[in-house]
């Protein structure tokens, strides 16, 4: 009986005329299929799938006069251990890919029958054919897409999520728009928060910062970390990340979420480690950007804290008694038709057009100032806090027996707390504080930093 053999090279040769390939990290590797200019990361399984059908598609009269299929089916499940491994797949051949990405005036978005161009003042579609540079498979959104629109529910939604402020939906369509647009700009290189505006000194939600996350992530693909549980000491914080990725979403952070450890993430490289796999940095440009959505302010008043923020407030039109589905009648994504579904292709393209034209969009905050000192202090010393008149020097213990006079609940509150508590509303409020003793004494006075510098401070001891 004559014996079936896999020749390797042939089989290395079979592989890259389908697409096999390699790319080269800067730490090790990764394997690519590459159809056209489709490229998709693939696992060792992967191209045992691909190797088995194959040769089950075969015509068997035509191509194995001398060997049955299923001989040569068994012998290359033999030798899955010689041609199934790193050892091997190493010899396949390394492939530079210049992949098209956003650029700084350009947008890019794919679909199943096209793709569209997107420009400060013009919109283009176009066919795959026209493509230069290759894209990831996960890019391509699996729907068909048309320049014919009407009205989406998703605008209707985001209007009222604005409570039909012009300016405010203005910032928030721009936001989507920076979001979508996965061009990286290092001067303005920005964490998104979703935020409730709802004033409160516990959790809130249902308010739609989820539904805006999963909208962005039809589009772009988004990898969905648990906040609230988040940790930056685990290993292997961001396995699930990949270099198709364009958006990580920390989704409902608590109260004390550390976005000082996010500074790295948002403005430079991005290092991910998986188990027992080569190392993988994705250079900044290239690297994802990021969504916090909170029912809590983020900590910190400092101007690094700020820079890395831009900051989207959510009204309290959707909540737990009042839903999308209950003002549209459906859920939206999976009960959409075709034609709403292109609506709403069509509104977000034109989030990024909007983006490309005036960049992210300032607005006034409803509560963000006082929610910060909320979640800073409490609520009864933020309302406390408004009472105190600007300017005036007052004695510090005669301001904390008030307080507790108020808030009997206070009662026992350190001094030490009520002080710090001072500290937190002037730094939150961006005031000037100064403090001065007399004796045993302790007098402070809070104001505009401009008002406050005029006045004859000799006797302050600014703290």
């Amino acid at each position: 009986m004559i014996k079936t053999k896999i020749s390797k090279q042939n089989f290395k040769r079979f592989l890259e005329e389908n697409g096999f390939c390699k790319l080269q990290l800067e730490h090790g590797y990764i394997l690519l299929k590459v159809s056209k200019n489709i490229v998709r990361e693939v696992e060792i399984f992967n191209i045992k799938d691909f190797v088995i059908d194959y040769l089950k598609r075969l015509d068997e009269d035509e191509l194995f006069k001398d060997t049955p299929k299923l001989k040569v089916i068994d012998a290359v499940i033999k030798g899955a251990s010689q041609h199934f491994v790193n050892g091997f797949l190493e010899f396949l051949e390394t492939k530079k890919l210049e992949f098209l990405r956003d650029t700084k005036d350009k947008g890019y978005l794919f679909f199943s029958n096209c793709f569209v161009e997107i420009e400060q003042n013009k919109i283009e579609v176009k066919r795959y054919e026209e493509l230069e540079g290759f894209i990831w498979d996960k890019q391509i959104i699996q729907k068909r897409f048309s320049a014919e629109k009407s009205e989406s529910e998703f605008e209707k939604f985001v209007r009222n999520i604005c409570m039909n402020d012009e300016q405010r939906i203005l910032s928030f369509r721009s936001a989507i728009g920076y979001l979508l647009h996965n061009y990286k700009d290092s001067t303005n290189a920005k964490a998104v928060i979703f935020l409730d505006e709802k004033l409160s000194d516990g959790a809130y939600g249902r308010s739609g910062k989820g539904l805006v996350a999963q909208a962005i992530g039809k589009l772009r693909k988004t990898v969905r970390l648990d906040g609230r549980n988040f940790n930056f000491s685990r290993n292997f914080l961001f396995q699930s990340v990949t270099l198709d990725t364009a958006i990580i979403e920390f989704n409902d952070v608590a109260k004390k979420f550390n976005f000082d450890k996010l500074f790295s993430v948002i403005t430079d490289d991005i290092t991910v480690e998986r188990k027992n796999q080569n190392e993988i940095i994705i250079p900044f440009q290239q690297s994802p950007k990021i969504i916090i959505s909170t029912n809590y302010t983020i900590e910190g008043s400092d101007d690094s804290t700020l820079d890395r923020q831009f900051i989207i407030e959510f009204s309290d039109h959707y909540n737990k008694n009042h839903r999308p589905i209950d003002e549209f009648g459906h859920r939206f994504f999976d009960e959409w038709d075709s034609a709403e579904w292109n609506n709403f292709l069509n509104y977000m393209i034109g989030c990024m057009q909007l983006y490309l034209n005036r960049g992210l969009i300032k607005c006034a905050h409803v509560n963000l100032e006082k929610k910060k000192l909320i979640d800073s202090t409490c609520e009864e010393f933020a309302e406390y806090f408004e009472s105190i008149e600007l300017g005036k020097e007052f004695l510090k213990k005669d301001l904390f027996e008030n307080f507790k006079k108020e808030y009997e609940e206070y009662f026992e509150m350190e001094p030490v707390r009520f002080s710090r508590w001072i500290k937190e509303a002037a730094r939150v409020k961006g005031l000037k504080l100064k403090e001065r003793k007399s004796g045993v004494a302790r007098f402070v006075q809070m104001g505009e930093i401009e008002v406050l510098d005029k006045l004859d401070n000799s006797v302050f001891d600014e703290k």
